[in-house]
């Protein structure tokens, strides 16, 4: 299932990605300057190539301090005011673009995982119908050569498959999702033949005369714990399609078991796991994560500056000061979220994502940063199971 820590992943990689592109806007609007003040070579008048400088440097100097700060006056120079505003218009009208964007980006995680979901689980019914048409084959090679053969069906025959065939919210899913292999039909003929030939678990089940529901069940949760989420070349085809798999996997792998585990016993209904116990709450809590660390960033960044008083802020790697930056608003502005909480999570993902020596250093800035905006009263915990507001 999707969890907090999950989205609050790809929050910090969204806004790590609207850093880079405000980075790269910046640039931009620099290059927009250079230009305007560069001597035209096609042109056939003569240039005051130290005039031109002159009036790029201010332009530069302009750029910068409003790029900045906004409060400082133009220069008196029309037309170096003149670009400078076209260039500070273009950074903050792509600045908005792209917060846009990665905001709209943010929800789109919640219906790539739901495809995934049923993908896989509809693999499964596929995986059923190659052994049905593997074992046809087979039967009428043996009848050309005259021979015998026993090909079983007990994965066409599978009760759990049958289940999911008769599912009228799953097929509905399936349908609205576009959940769809026919144009994969040799793919999915490779893999079963791989499947069939190479797993001895799979091997033994097939040969049985006639497998019980609970091995009909067994099958399932092993092909998807031990093939489908294990083998490479399942893992090859999610990642074409699914750009964050390495990410998505163990959600998707989560809601497949738990989709699974719904009828584990013969007189159980088979129930499509959940993406989120509350996805209304979950989506709006990230939602609101990503605006406010983006809305808030100058004051973000500097009461980490107060606190960084032997550190250079430049110095400190993006992606930490991103997590830094999400923890603060996290730990001000949503009462509800114990603060250990918080500074936990943040802890963990820098594992992940940021430097080795990450998580000593974003441990000792926001427990120190904790206690004394709780001691201003910046940080204010209430809510239920809240004691205090540590």
């Amino acid at each position: 299932m999707i969890n907090r820590r999950s989205l609050r992943i790809k929050a910090f990689k969204n806004l790590y990605s609207y850093e880079s592109c405000k980075g790269a806007n910046y640039l931009m609007g620099l290059d927009m300057i250079d230009k305007k003040f560069s001597p035209d070579l096609n042109s056939m008048d003569i240039v005051d190539k130290d005039e031109l400088n002159r009036k790029k440097a201010l332009a530069i100097e302009d750029f910068d301090h409003h790029f900045d700060e906004e409060k400082r006056e133009f220069d008196s120079n029309p037309e170096v005011e003149k670009d400078v505003k076209e260039a500070l218009n273009y950074v903050k009208n792509e600045n908005r673009s792209d917060l846009k964007r990665l905001s709209k980006d943010l929800l789109d995680e919640a219906p790539k995982v739901t495809n995934d979901h049923l993908l896989v689980l509809s693999l499964l019914e596929e995986m059923a119908f190659q052994n049905k048409e593997y074992s046809d084959e087979k039967k009428s090679l043996a009848k050309i050569l005259g021979e015998k053969v026993r090909s079983k069906t007990n994965l066409y025959n599978n009760r759990i498959v049958a289940e999911l065939k008769k599912n009228d919210a799953y097929q509905k899913l399936k349908k609205d999702h576009k959940i769809n292999w026919s144009s994969r039909e040799d793919l999915l003929k490779n893999w079963y033949k791989i499947v069939h030939n190479k797993d001895e678990a799979y091997k033994a089940y097939i040969k049985k005369e006639s497998a019980n529901y609970e091995e009909d069940w067994e099958i399932l949760d092993y092909l998807c714990r031990r093939v489908i989420f294990k083998n490479d070349i399942f893992t090859s085809f999610f990642e074409d399609i699914d750009m964050d798999w390495s990410e998505n996997k163990p959600i998707v792998r989560s809601l497949v078991l738990k989709t699974l585990k719904s009828v584990k016993e013969e007189s159980d209904d088979l129930q499509i796991a959940d993406i989120s116990y509350n996805w209304e709450d979950d989506s709006e809590y990230v939602e609101e994560l990503f605006k406010i660390t983006a809305q808030e960033n100058d004051y973000l960044e500097n009461l980490l500056k107060g606190k960084l008083q032997n550190w250079d802020i430049e110095r400190v790697a993006m992606t930490d000061k991103v997590l830094l930056k999400m923890a603060l608003a996290e730990l001000i502005y949503f009462p509800s979220i114990p603060t250990k909480v918080t500074i936990n999570e943040f802890i963990e993902i820098s594992k992940t994502f940021s430097t080795p020596k990450s998580k000593k250093f974003v441990n000792g800035i926001l427990d120190g940063l904790a206690t004394e905006l709780v001691n201003k009263g910046i940080i204010r915990k209430s809510g239920r199971g809240l004691i205090d507001n540590k």
